[in-house]
């Protein structure tokens, strides 16, 4: 009887988890078209459309990861994010200056990356371009550096 008890609180338990939505995932990043040895590669990760779209570059508004780059690939991860809908922005900052370099027009002279390698027109990519689901317990995505 007692196991039975037992197993009846641990199924409400979860449910109860689920319903609050306290399930959470990792997301493991590896970036890759890096300059070795050049700056550091700065992540930001947005959840919603008007963050990932507004405001500069570098400015993240969620949670974002600065990453020495070393090689030509870079390898991080977010853990415990709350499942939901995400986009990624990127840049390697080769002067170290936190900012993303920009030249005639607007256009990146430092490589930069979007989630699903998205990529906009005349400017950075859409939200509903980049986004995507992180509803498992662990999703590995590449985000390959534009120039």
């Amino acid at each position: 009887m007692k196991d039975w008890v037992q197993l009846i609180l641990g199924i409400l338990i979860c449910q109860a988890s689920w319903v609050r939505g306290d399930t959470t995932g990792t997301l493991k990043l590896k970036i890759e078209g890096v300059i070795p040895g050049q700056g550091q590669v700065r992540i930001a990760l947005e959840n919603n459309a008007k963050d990932f779209e507004s405001g500069p570059f570098e400015t993240p508004r969620y949670l974002s990861k600065v990453e020495t780059a070393q090689g030509v690939a870079v390898s991080t991860s977010f853990l415990s994010v709350p499942y939901g809908t995400y986009a990624i922005k990127v840049f390697q900052d080769l002067d170290g200056d936190g900012k993303l370099k920009t030249g005639f027009m607007g256009a990146p002279e430092e490589p930069w990356g979007f989630s699903n390698d998205a990529s906009g027109f005349m400017g950075p990519a859409d939200f509903s371009d980049a986004k995507f689901s992180l509803d498992v317990p662990e999703l590995e995505m590449t985000i390959h550096l534009k120039r």
